[in-house]
C-alpha cells in the first residue's frame, strides 16, 4: 500500500489525477458533447463569415442584398463595437465556449473544475448577448438578419444543452456552481457592450462624391454601395434624344401665376441631357438661386433617409434652395440595369410613375403630395394607399390617363437614361444620387451636417 500511495503522490497517470467517483465523461455523454460542439461550430462558421464580409465591405451574402433586412442590420451602427464588427467579440466568445467543452473533460480534476465554472459563465454570456442583439433588431432596427439570428439560435441551443447537464458534472467534480454569479456577470458584460454601442456609435461612411466635369477633380474615398444592383458589364453610352415623345392630350391644372416656378432646365453633368422642371417635382423654393437634383427610389430606405435631410435643409435655407425630385426605380420591370428586382423594390416603377403623374397634372400640389408620401421615412406606404390618395387628390380619370400616358413614360425613360449616364461616367450605380452642379454624390450622407457640408462649398447659401 505504501508504494501505491507514493505512486499516486508522484502523479502516476490514472491514479492521483482521477479520484474515485469523478468520471466526467460518464457524467456527460460523448454524444451530447458532439452535438454541443457541432452546434457551436456552426454558429462560429456563420459569425466568422459575417465578420469577413464586414472587413471586405461588400455584400455577397445570398438573400442579403440592398434593402434586405439582413443589409439593414449589418449596415447599422449596432453591427459594430468601437469601430469593429460586433461579430468579432461574438466569435471570440463562441470560440472560448467551444474550447471549454474539451477542458471540462480533462482527466485532471483541478483543471476540469476551473473550466466548468468558466464554461457556465460563457454560457450565460452567450444567452445574454443573444437576448440583447435580437432585442436590438426587434425594437431599434426593426428588421431581422436571418444569418445573425441563426448564429444566435445555434449558440443558444448549445449553451442550454450544456447547462442542463452542468449540475451533474458539478456534483461529480464536487464543485458548487455559481449560477447566480454567472448570470449577474453576463448581464454586466452585455451592459458594457451595449453602453459602448450607445455612447460611441460607429459613424456611417461618407458618400462618394464624383466630379463629372470634363477635367475631374479630387474624388473622395468611396463608400459602401448600399443600393448597387447594377450589372457589372459595361453599359453602352445611351442615345439621348433632345426631342420629346408625343405627349397625350391631358387636362393640366396650371398653377397660379403668383406662384414661383422653376423654369431653367437641370443640366446633367458630362452629358447632353437636360431635365425639364415642368415635368419633374420640385420641392423647396422653385425660383431659388440654388438648386440640386435628387435621384431617388421611394422603396429605397437610403433614399428616404436622404429625403429627410433635404427637407430639413430646405426649411433652414428657405428662399435660397430648391430640389428637383427625379424618380429612378430599382425595379427590373422598367430599369434594364437592374438584374433582378429585390422584394423591397417590387412596384418601384409604379411609385415613380405616380410621382411623375402628380407633377404633370397638378404641379402646385406636388409639394404637399411629397410631404404626405415621405411622412414616415422609416416605412413605405403601400401602392394601394398611394393610388387611392392620389386619385382622391386629382380625380380618378385624370390620374389613370396620366399615369398610363406617353408623357409620364417618356419622362421615366429619360430619368433612367440619366442613371445610365452617371453609371457610365463614374462606374457607380448606388442610390440615392444627388446632383450638385458638376458633382454627383452617390449614397446618403451619414447625417444632416454631412449633407450641409457637401452643399455649402458648392452653392451660394
Amino acid at each position: 500500500m505504501g508504494k501505491k500511495r507514493k505512486k499516486q503522490q508522484a502523479g502516476v497517470p490514472g491514479t492521483a489525477d482521477k479520484p474515485e467517483g469523478s468520471n466526467i465523461p460518464e457524467a456527460f455523454p460523448k454524444t451530447r458533447f458532439f452535438a454541443i460542439r457541432l452546434l457551436m461550430a456552426s454558429a462560429m462558421a456563420l459569425t466568422g463569415y459575417l465578420a469577413l464580409l464586414a472587413f471586405s465591405d461588400g455584400g455577397g451574402v445570398p438573400g442579403c442584398g440592398p434593402e434586405s433586412n439582413c443589409d439593414k442590420v449589418l449596415s447599422s451602427p449596432w453591427a459594430y463595437w468601437l469601430g469593429l464588427p460586433i461579430t468579432l467579440p461574438g466569435l471570440g466568445l463562441y470560440g472560448a465556449f467551444f474550447w471549454g467543452t474539451f477542458l471540462v473533460q480533462s482527466p485532471r480534476m483541478e483543471k476540469a473544475r476551473r473550466a466548468l465554472n468558466l464554461q457556465v459563465l460563457c454560457a450565460f454570456a452567450i444567452l445574454a448577448a443573444a437576448t440583447w442583439f435580437v432585442g436590438i433588431q426587434a425594437f431599434k432596427i426593426k428588421a431581422f438578419c436571418p444569418f445573425c439570428c441563426s448564429a444566435h439560435a445555434l449558440a443558444s441551443v448549445a449553451t442550454v444543452l450544456f447547462l442542463k447537464q452542468a449540475g451533474v458534472i458539478g456534483k461529480r467534480c464536487s464543485v458548487q456552481l455559481n449560477y447566480k454569479g454567472a448570470a449577474l456577470a453576463a448581464m454586466a458584460f452585455v451592459g458594457i457592450l451595449g453602453a459602448v454601442q450607445v455612447l460611441f456609435p460607429r459613424e456611417q461612411k461618407a458618400p462618394l462624391i464624383v466630379d463629372m466635369s470634363e477635367d475631374p477633380g479630387e474624388v473622395l474615398p468611396p463608400a459602401r454601395d448600399e443600393e448597387t444592383m447594377v450589372a457589372r458589364a459595361p453599359i453602352p453610352t445611351p442615345t439621348v434624344s433632345t426631342e420629346e415623345a408625343p405627349v397625350e392630350s391631358l387636362t393640366v391644372s396650371v398653377p397660379s401665376p403668383r406662384l414661383p416656378v422653376m423654369t431653367k432646365p437641370l443640366q446633367i453633368p458630362k452629358s447632353s441631357i437636360s431635365l425639364d422642371p415642368a415635368k419633374l417635382g420640385v420641392i423647396g423654393t422653385p425660383d431659388a438661386a440654388n438648386r440640386i437634383g435628387v435621384m431617388f427610389d421611394y422603396t429605397c430606405h437610403h433614399c428616404r433617409i436622404l429625403h429627410g435631410f433635404v427637407r430639413e435643409l430646405l426649411t433652414k435655407y428657405e428662399g435660397k434652395l430648391a430640389c428637383m425630385m427625379i424618380p429612378v426605380p430599382l425595379d427590373a420591370n422598367c430599369n434594364r440595369n437592374v438584374k433582378r428586382t429585390h422584394r423591397d423594390h417590387v412596384g418601384a416603377c409604379e411609385y415613380a410613375k405616380i410621382c411623375l403623374a402628380v407633377q404633370q397634372i397638378a404641379p402646385e400640389k406636388y409639394d404637399a403630395f411629397d410631404r404626405w408620401l415621405f411622412s414616415d421615412h422609416t416605412s413605405v406606404k403601400s401602392l394601394e394607399v398611394v393610388r387611392s390618395h392620389v386619385k382622391s387628390m386629382l380625380g380618378e380619370e385624370a390620374f389613370n390617363a396620366a399615369v398610363n400616358g406617353a408623357s409620364v413614360a417618356a419622362q421615366l425613360k429619360q430619368n433612367l437614361q440619366v442613371y445610365e449616364v452617371n453609371y457610365k461616367n463614374s462606374g457607380k450605380g448606388s442610390m440615392p444620387q444627388t446632383i450638385v452642379n458638376n458633382d454627383v454624390v452617390f449614397g446618403p450622407p451619414p447625417h444632416l451636417r454631412a449633407l450641409e457640408a457637401i452643399l455649402l462649398p458648392r452653392l451660394d447659401l
